[in-house]
Protein backbone atom coordinates (compact mmCIF):
# COMPACT_ATOMS: atom_id res chain seq x y z
CA UNK A 1 0.00 0.00 0.00
CA UNK A 2 1.19 3.42 -0.86
CA UNK A 3 1.55 6.29 1.53
CA UNK A 4 -0.66 8.36 -0.31
CA UNK A 5 -3.14 5.17 0.32
CA UNK A 6 -2.14 4.73 4.16
CA UNK A 7 -2.70 8.76 4.76
CA UNK A 8 -6.58 7.95 3.64
CA UNK A 9 -7.12 4.57 4.88
CA UNK A 10 -4.57 3.58 7.43
CA UNK A 11 -4.37 0.19 8.24
CA UNK A 12 -1.71 -2.86 9.57
CA UNK A 13 1.37 -2.01 11.08
CA UNK A 14 2.40 0.92 8.63
CA UNK A 15 -0.83 2.35 9.70
CA UNK A 16 -0.03 2.98 13.08
CA UNK A 17 3.06 4.86 12.12
CA UNK A 18 1.10 6.89 9.79
CA UNK A 19 -1.57 7.79 12.85
CA UNK A 20 1.12 9.39 14.58
CA UNK A 21 2.51 11.06 11.47
CA UNK A 22 -1.24 12.33 10.56
CA UNK A 23 -1.26 13.44 14.19
CA UNK A 24 1.71 15.54 13.80
CA UNK A 25 1.08 16.91 10.52
CA UNK A 26 -2.22 17.95 11.33
CA UNK A 27 -1.45 19.60 14.87
CA UNK A 28 -1.40 23.30 13.78
CA UNK A 29 -4.60 23.01 11.71
CA UNK A 30 -6.42 20.59 14.51
CA UNK A 31 -5.89 23.76 16.98
CA UNK A 32 -6.66 26.21 14.54
CA UNK A 33 -9.97 24.81 13.91
CA UNK A 34 -10.53 23.69 17.52
CA UNK A 35 -10.27 27.59 17.60
CA UNK A 36 -13.22 28.53 15.66
CA UNK A 37 -15.41 26.25 17.26
CA UNK A 38 -17.27 27.22 20.35
CA UNK A 39 -20.00 24.40 20.97
CA UNK A 40 -22.60 24.99 23.90
CA UNK A 41 -22.85 22.73 26.57
CA UNK A 42 -23.73 19.70 26.92
CA UNK A 43 -23.52 19.96 22.62
CA UNK A 44 -23.37 16.94 20.24
CA UNK A 45 -20.59 17.01 17.76
CA UNK A 46 -19.51 15.18 14.91
CA UNK A 47 -16.04 15.03 13.23
CA UNK A 48 -15.79 13.12 9.82
CA UNK A 49 -12.40 12.14 9.32
CA UNK A 50 -11.01 12.45 12.55
CA UNK A 51 -7.82 9.84 12.37
CA UNK A 52 -6.15 9.17 15.72
CA UNK A 53 -8.84 11.57 17.66
CA UNK A 54 -6.76 14.14 18.18
CA UNK A 55 -9.26 16.94 17.36
CA UNK A 56 -12.39 15.51 19.10
CA UNK A 57 -9.84 14.96 22.16
CA UNK A 58 -9.01 18.99 22.17
CA UNK A 59 -12.58 19.88 21.38
CA UNK A 60 -13.88 17.54 24.53
CA UNK A 61 -11.24 19.52 26.74
CA UNK A 62 -12.81 23.07 25.54
CA UNK A 63 -16.23 22.04 26.73
CA UNK A 64 -18.30 19.87 28.15
CA UNK A 65 -19.87 17.85 25.34
CA UNK A 66 -22.98 15.95 25.83
CA UNK A 67 -22.31 13.50 22.80
CA UNK A 68 -18.52 12.59 20.95
CA UNK A 69 -19.39 10.83 17.75
CA UNK A 70 -17.34 10.37 14.90
CA UNK A 71 -17.05 8.77 10.94
CA UNK A 72 -13.60 7.19 9.73
CA UNK A 73 -13.00 4.85 7.00
CA UNK A 74 -10.25 3.48 8.86
CA UNK A 75 -10.88 0.36 11.15
CA UNK A 76 -7.65 0.72 12.83
CA UNK A 77 -8.36 4.61 13.42
CA UNK A 78 -11.94 4.37 15.04
CA UNK A 79 -9.79 1.78 17.49
CA UNK A 80 -7.30 4.19 18.12
CA UNK A 81 -9.42 7.00 18.44
CA UNK A 82 -11.76 4.87 20.85
CA UNK A 83 -8.76 4.01 22.81
CA UNK A 84 -7.62 7.84 23.32
CA UNK A 85 -10.99 9.03 24.18
CA UNK A 86 -12.87 6.53 26.43
CA UNK A 87 -10.57 7.84 29.73
CA UNK A 88 -10.73 11.40 28.59
CA UNK A 89 -14.30 12.28 27.20
CA UNK A 90 -15.66 13.53 30.77
CA UNK A 91 -19.82 13.24 30.57
CA UNK A 92 -19.83 12.96 27.06
CA UNK A 93 -21.45 9.67 25.17
CA UNK A 94 -19.06 7.98 22.91
CA UNK A 95 -19.98 6.82 19.40
CA UNK A 96 -17.24 6.19 17.06
CA UNK A 97 -17.97 4.51 13.59
CA UNK A 98 -16.47 3.10 10.37
CA UNK A 99 -18.59 4.51 8.29
CA UNK A 100 -18.17 7.35 4.74
CA UNK A 101 -19.19 10.98 4.57
CA UNK A 102 -21.68 10.60 1.87
CA UNK A 103 -23.26 7.77 4.21
CA UNK A 104 -23.37 8.67 7.30
CA UNK A 105 -25.28 5.99 9.91
CA UNK A 106 -26.57 8.61 12.21
CA UNK A 107 -30.06 9.62 12.53
CA UNK A 108 -31.54 12.88 11.05
CA UNK A 109 -30.81 16.06 13.14
CA UNK A 110 -28.72 14.94 15.79
CA UNK A 111 -25.95 16.79 15.41
CA UNK A 112 -25.43 20.17 17.08
CA UNK A 113 -21.88 20.45 14.93
CA UNK A 114 -20.70 18.61 12.55
CA UNK A 115 -16.40 19.05 11.38
CA UNK A 116 -13.98 17.63 9.52
CA UNK A 117 -10.24 18.10 9.43
CA UNK A 118 -8.13 17.99 6.02
CA UNK A 119 -10.80 14.89 4.73
CA UNK A 120 -13.37 17.41 2.99
CA UNK A 121 -10.43 17.02 -0.04
CA UNK A 122 -10.93 12.80 -0.19
CA UNK A 123 -14.14 12.64 -0.30
CA UNK A 124 -15.30 10.81 -3.67
CA UNK A 125 -19.15 12.74 -3.77
CA UNK A 126 -18.58 15.95 -1.75
CA UNK A 127 -21.85 16.79 -2.95
CA UNK A 128 -23.78 13.79 -1.90
CA UNK A 129 -21.48 14.11 1.23
CA UNK A 130 -22.56 17.77 2.04
CA UNK A 131 -25.88 16.72 1.49
CA UNK A 132 -25.79 13.66 4.41
CA UNK A 133 -24.34 16.34 6.68
CA UNK A 134 -27.34 18.95 6.50
CA UNK A 135 -29.52 15.94 6.99
CA UNK A 136 -28.28 15.15 10.30
CA UNK A 137 -27.53 18.38 11.69
CA UNK A 138 -30.26 20.23 13.62
CA UNK A 139 -31.97 23.25 12.56
CA UNK A 140 -29.63 26.23 13.89
CA UNK A 141 -26.33 23.85 13.91
CA UNK A 142 -22.87 24.33 12.33
CA UNK A 143 -21.07 22.74 9.81
CA UNK A 144 -16.80 23.80 9.54
CA UNK A 145 -14.87 22.37 6.94
CA UNK A 146 -11.15 22.94 7.59
CA UNK A 147 -9.05 22.51 4.67
CA UNK A 148 -5.25 22.79 4.17
CA UNK A 149 -3.75 25.06 2.11
CA UNK A 150 -0.07 24.56 0.75
CA UNK A 151 1.66 27.84 -0.40
CA UNK A 152 4.49 26.66 -1.70
CA UNK A 153 4.69 22.95 -4.49
CA UNK A 154 4.72 20.14 -1.92
CA UNK A 155 4.76 16.45 -2.12
CA UNK A 156 0.77 16.08 -1.25
CA UNK A 157 -0.81 18.63 -3.52
CA UNK A 158 0.00 21.80 -5.76
CA UNK A 159 -0.18 25.32 -3.93
CA UNK A 160 -3.42 26.68 -3.84
CA UNK A 161 -5.48 23.62 -4.42
CA UNK A 162 -7.06 23.85 -0.86
CA UNK A 163 -8.03 27.54 -1.12
CA UNK A 164 -9.67 26.46 -4.71
CA UNK A 165 -11.06 23.50 -2.77
CA UNK A 166 -12.98 25.55 -0.21
CA UNK A 167 -13.93 28.03 -2.41
CA UNK A 168 -15.80 25.44 -4.72
CA UNK A 169 -17.32 24.52 -1.70
CA UNK A 170 -18.90 27.72 -0.69
CA UNK A 171 -22.34 27.37 -3.82
CA UNK A 172 -22.80 23.34 -2.55
CA UNK A 173 -23.52 24.64 0.65
CA UNK A 174 -25.26 27.43 -0.07
CA UNK A 175 -27.43 25.27 -2.72
CA UNK A 176 -28.21 23.22 0.51
CA UNK A 177 -29.54 26.28 2.11
CA UNK A 178 -26.51 27.26 4.41
CA UNK A 179 -25.40 31.14 5.03
CA UNK A 180 -21.51 30.51 4.20
CA UNK A 181 -18.54 32.24 5.51
CA UNK A 182 -14.90 31.38 4.46
CA UNK A 183 -11.77 32.35 6.30
CA UNK A 184 -8.09 31.69 5.91
CA UNK A 185 -5.72 30.83 9.10
CA UNK A 186 -2.22 31.67 8.09
CA UNK A 187 0.90 29.23 9.84
CA UNK A 188 3.50 29.96 8.08
CA UNK A 189 4.79 30.90 4.71
CA UNK A 190 4.25 27.95 3.38
CA UNK A 191 1.07 26.36 4.65
CA UNK A 192 -2.53 27.74 5.48
CA UNK A 193 -5.84 26.68 6.41
CA UNK A 194 -9.06 27.42 5.29
CA UNK A 195 -12.57 27.32 7.64
CA UNK A 196 -15.61 27.13 5.35
CA UNK A 197 -18.02 27.72 8.31
CA UNK A 198 -21.85 26.59 6.99
CA UNK A 199 -25.01 27.23 9.48
CA UNK A 200 -28.20 25.65 9.28
CA UNK A 201 -31.17 28.19 8.88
Amino acid sequence: MSVRQQAAEPRGPMGVVMGWFLERGNAMQNRATIEALDPAPGAAVLEIGFGPGHALEMLSRKAPLGLIAGADHSELMVETARRRLEPRRGPAALDLRVAEAQALPFPDEAFDLVYAVNSYHQWPDKEAALAEIAGVLKPGGELLLSIRDFRAEGQFEPAGEGEATARAAEPILESLGFEVETTGVLHSPKRATYLVRGRRP
